[in-house]
């Protein structure tokens, strides 16, 4: 009971499960509608709209200068200033949105997206005509980037609520309007229609909710506040691309090995196996701030290795819950039965994702010390082991053998980022 007690008096705790009732729920709710969306939509379609949709996230995280580790850092130096903050607020949102532009002419000019998806579409098994999604997955990309600028100042300025509004009305705005025309339309591409009208939605939600941000900002550019956003940030877009052969290439072997059909069922199992990442993700919005904002680096450790226990016991429940309840769901006829092939290897995925999950943990330590330069060391080495991984297990025992290989790579960085963080922890406190 004194644990427990004690535990429930963790200022992180008491609002991570504040946040936990609403925003998990509402965020929770997207998977409520996975049933809607697998009936709606044939297993072909399914896998190439998963895979499309991957490849923006992917593409989204590159593209965001790091500003999901950048702007928390620097609100919390200048929360204290308004004025250097709301100059801080307008610089990097000038120097974001003017980066998109310049990268998605140069791509729309040049044609470079064709030439990777060509790599797919010589695969005897996955074959889809890309020129009908190439807006829409602009469309997409931008989407993300926004969305995720949006989170992040509302996670540094502690604007819980906020996250939680956004998230309602994505939910119902994206989900409603993409099941609406899907329901209504008959004999039409789904994966086209589903990306225009979910993302064009978001977008434009996302310059709805921008207005809070510009009201906050002073036209003032800093060039050194780029200087700073760039120093933090460009390693973390480096990680980004180098974990693109981790996180993406899973998804990438299957549609070239095992093609669209079971990439739909592996579709539907990432994004299952998502769900423990969401928990983690509520914690971590809340503990991240605190923990960039404390300066006792003894209870820094201490509360890094109360809080990782927990993180990863909490985890594991919930993917076991997960596993469980899926293959009920598949018994019950609730998914079809034509996915049924996604519980031999949903364990492995789930695995992969609570070790995912303590990666991102880790990584706050590198942001704390400004060492965001050593994901990238540890990624670069990671990268290569995946491609031959991922090309020798893939070949070998196909869809279970790539699942097998990304949990192999996520133990290992989530390792490595343990091993790191507890040592630049430990190095600080002997120079005190």
């Amino acid at each position: 009971m004194h644990k427990l007690k004690e535990l429930l008096d963790n200022s992180a705790i008491r609002k991570c499960i504040s946040l936990l009732s609403t925003d998990v729920l509402v965020r929770g709710a997207n998977f409520l509608l996975i049933p809607v969306f697998l009936h709606l939509m044939t297993k072909n379609d399914f896998g190439v709209y998963g895979y499309l949709y991957n490849f923006a996230m992917s593409c989204s995280l590159i593209l965001n200068l790091g500003y999901h580790v950048a702007l928390p850092k620097l609100y919390v130096q200048t929360s204290e200033d308004k004025q250097s903050n709301s100059s801080m607020l307008f610089t990097l949102t000038t120097l974001l949105f003017s980066f998109v532009c310049s990268v998605f002419l140069l791509f729309y000019l040049t044609d470079l997206d064709f030439k990777f998806f060509n790599i797919v579409n010589k695969g005897e098994n996955a074959q889809f005509d890309y020129t009908t999604y190439r807006p829409y997955l602009f469309v997409a990309t931008a989407s993300m980037i926004f969305s995720n600028f949006l989170t992040y100042y509302f996670i540094s300025s502690k604007k819980i609520k906020n996250i939680q509004f956004f998230n309602l009305i994505r939910l119902f705005l994206c989900n409603g309007t993409a099941i609406l025309i899907l329901y209504l339309s008959k004999d039409t591409d789904t994966v086209m229609l589903r990306l225009c009208c979910t993302y064009l939605s978001e977008l434009l939600l996302c310059i709805l909710f921008f207005g809070g941000v510009i009201r906050k900002m002073r036209a003032v550019f800093c060039s050194n506040y780029v200087a700073k956003a760039l120093k933090i940030g460009l390693p973390i877009c480096s990680v980004a691309l180098i974990n693109t052969f981790i996180n993406f290439g899973d998804k990438q072997f299957v549609m070239m090995y095992c093609g669209n059909e079971t990439m739909g069922a592996y579709n539907l199992a990432t994004t299952l196996a998502t769900i423990p990442l969401i928990v983690f993700q509520s914690f971590n919005f809340v503990w991240l701030p605190d923990f960039l904002a404390e300066k006792d680096l003894a209870t820094l450790n201490r509360k890094t290795n109360r809080n990782a226990k927990l993180v990863f016991l909490v985890l594991l429940g919930v993917s076991l819950v997960v596993w469980i309840g899926t293959y009920f769901l598949l018994l019950l006829g609730v998914f079809p039965q034509n996915y049924k092939e996604i519980i031999s290897f949903l364990p492995i995925l789930l695995l992969s994702q609570i070790f995912a999950s303590m990666i991102l943990y880790y990584f706050n330590s590198f942001t704390y010390f400004e060492k965001t330069y050593i994901p990238m060391i540890v990624s670069i080495a990671s990268a290569a082991l995946s491609y031959v991984l991922y090309s020798v297990l893939g070949k070998a025992f196909g869809v279970m053998g790539i699942a097998t290989a990304l949990t192999a790579i996520n133990l290992l960085v989530a390792t490595s980022y343990m091993l790191l963080s507890k040592r630049y922890i430990k190095r600080a406190r002997q120079f005190l």
